[in-house]
C-alpha cells in the first residue's frame, strides 16, 4: 500500500509543477502540505516515471515529459 501512495504523492507534485511552472520547490510544498526536501528528493523518482521536471539557475521547477520511442 506504501507504493500508491507514493505514486500518488509523485503525481500530486508533478500536477502543481503543471499547474504552477517556474515556481520553486518550497512553493509547491506548500501547497501541498509537505517539506520542501519531500518535493526536492522527489525529483529523481519523478524522472524514473518518465515525469520530468527541470530546475532553472533561480530554482525554478518546469515540467517535460520523456518522449516514448
Amino acid at each position: 500500500m506504501a507504493r500508491k501512495t507514493d505514486d500518488e504523492k509523485l503525481e500530486n507534485i508533478y500536477n502543481e509543477v503543471q499547474e504552477h511552472p517556474g515556481k520553486k520547490a518550497g512553493f509547491i510544498a506548500r501547497l501541498l502540505g509537505i517539506n520542501r526536501s519531500e518535493v526536492t528528493r522527489s525529483l529523481p523518482a519523478l524522472q524514473d516515471k518518465g515525469l520530468l521536471v527541470s530546475e532553472d539557475e533561480k530554482g525554478g521547477l518546469w515540467p517535460f515529459r520523456k518522449n516514448k520511442q
